[in-house]
């Protein structure tokens, strides 16, 4: 699910990008511990940036430890901050299930039926999750106005993102005090609007095969059309990475430590990645330079 907004690598220090590693290994392990198994397979980088931001802005002291990772049979840097692990965990697993439940009623024939097999598996998830007050109704009532734009055909691109976008806005902000509260608000929103507009443009000619809803393909009428009009649609996609950053700034350290600038290069360097691999995926013999 998703998972578009990575660092690239290439341009961050080695202490930082093992710092990245540490990271991800650490919730891996963590939902691993405490949510279940199936989530080190369902982790996404969406999740380990909302995991930086927390620990930026609650200022949460994140220790590095070698441990054994099962799956590369060896010690590997760990990174602990159980905190902000345990909240972002949880709102992984609840939005992991509601997206099954959304899969479920919007897909047909053998798709369905195996969603519906593994269904219970999710259940579990969810319940497992499901340890802050209020985050299940965040997940919900964000999913729900997503449902009612696809319903009603929603050909406006920001009304159609605003569901997901909002809530993203609330689970970053989730029990932080006023002062990083708003800073968190508008990181998250834009999180969420990038999120959601990139993977509308990603699926659009899949969508338009099989007939699901996309902001885009109501916008633009149709897949080429929509192809003819990726500046403007790219643009909007800068303008909330833009954002995002522009608020960061707020909140980073002066000077910047480790979680500072793998937040700048995930946001100003990755989320342009994700950007160029999309449109590479469409003209795949267009090898366009990154911006």
């Amino acid at each position: 699910m998703f998972g578009y907004i990575r660092p690239r690598k290439s341009e961050l220090f080695v202490k930082d990008s093992e710092f990245y590693s540490a990271i991800y290994c650490g919730l891996c392990r963590y939902g691993g511990k405490n949510i279940s198994h199936l989530t080190r397979w369902l982790l996404n980088y969406d999740f380990v940036l909302l995991a930086l931001l927390r620990m930026s802005l609650t200022d949460e002291n994140v220790n590095l430890c070698k441990k054994r990772c099962p799956y590369k049979l060896k010690k590997t840097a760990c990174a602990s901050a159980d905190e902000s692990y345990g909240f972002v965990c949880s709102a992984f697993g609840l939005l992991t299930y509601a997206k099954l439940l959304d899969d479920i009623k919007d897909e047909r024939g053998i798709k369905r039926f195996c969603k519906r097999l593994v269904k219970p598996i999710f259940s579990h998830i969810a319940k497992k999750s499901d340890k802050y007050e209020g985050l299940r109704d965040i997940v919900t009532d964000g999913l729900k106005h997503t449902d009612e734009c696809e319903k009603s055909g929603c050909a406006s691109i920001d009304r159609a993102a605003d569901g997901f976008a909002n809530m993203m806005k609330s689970i970053a902000a989730y029990g932080l005090p006023d002062g990083k509260r708003e800073i968190a608000e508008i990181c998250g929103y834009h999180i969420g609007r990038f999120i959601y507009i990139a993977d509308a443009y990603d699926d659009i000619e899949a969508d338009e095969k099989s007939g699901n809803y996309n902001p885009l393909l109501k916008r633009f009428s149709s897949a080429s059309e929509a192809s003819a009009n990726a500046s403007p649609i790219e643009e909007t996609l800068y303008d909330s990475l833009n954002a995002f950053s522009q608020h960061y700034a707020l909140a980073a350290h002066n000077p910047q430590n480790s979680i500072d600038r793998l937040i700048f290069n995930i946001v100003e360097l990755g989320g342009r990645d994700a950007v160029a691999r999309i449109r590479e995926r469409k003209n795949p013999t267009r090898k366009d330079k990154k911006k």
